[in-house]
């Protein structure tokens, strides 16, 4: 959403961030995409930014390969928690390009996440 009082700022707030239609990456996680990136080969578009919710108990049911981004994630709300560890509210994960994890929550979670190369 562009605010009228910033228009060269691109603000995404939560009343907007409900209006956007959740992906199902696996069941129980989703994915709230606020911007995209076409590649390019021309191929489909890819999420560069989006808001992760992990319902508790959920998780991937494999791994994660990061093979054309690294990726950047925030914990906003709850705990992530994969094979290298855990990561509380607050806590930024940085996985290099090529990197994998199989990511999970617990209690449930918020993500930021945001892939740099696309």
């Amino acid at each position: 959403m562009t605010t009228s009082a910033r228009p060269d700022f691109h603000v995404v707030d939560a009343q907007a961030l409900e209006g956007i239609d959740p992906i199902e990456l696996y069941p129980g996680v989703s994915a709230r995409v606020v911007s995209w990136t076409r590649p390019a080969d021309g191929s489909d578009p890819l999420p560069r930014e989006a808001y992760v919710r992990f319902a508790p108990g959920s998780g991937y049911t494999e791994p994660d390969h990061h093979g054309d981004s690294s990726e950047i994630l925030v914990v906003v709300e709850g705990e992530l928690r994969d094979e290298g560890g855990r990561y509380p509210a607050g806590s930024r994960v940085r996985g290099a390009k090529g990197s994998t994890h199989q990511p999970h929550s617990e209690q449930g979670c918020l993500l930021y996440a945001f892939f740099p190369e696309r």
